[in-house]
């Protein structure tokens, strides 16, 4: 049995490598013992689950590009 709420989940589209990804998904998604995922425990207790959660419970790192602001910023 996988997880119900995996079709769904926000987390997947943050990932751009999909070897990453499926990492994640055969280890908590797609098994049995579902239910040890932080995203999906957060859920249930009705909690707001920050998109960048990871389902051991630690937060995906967001990579941001600072755009220069003033083109001579950009040297």
């Amino acid at each position: 049995m996988a997880c119900p709420r995996m079709n769904g989940c926000p987390l997947f589209p943050l990932f751009s490598s999909r070897e990453f990804l499926k990492t994640w998904q055969i280890n908590y998604c797609e098994t049995d013992d579902f239910g040890r995922c932080a995203r999906y425990q957060g859920a249930m207790r009705g909690d707001k689950v920050p998109p960048t959660l990871l389902p051991n419970g630690r937060h995906l790192p967001l990579v941001t590009t600072r755009l220069p602001s003033d083109p001579s910023d950009a040297e």
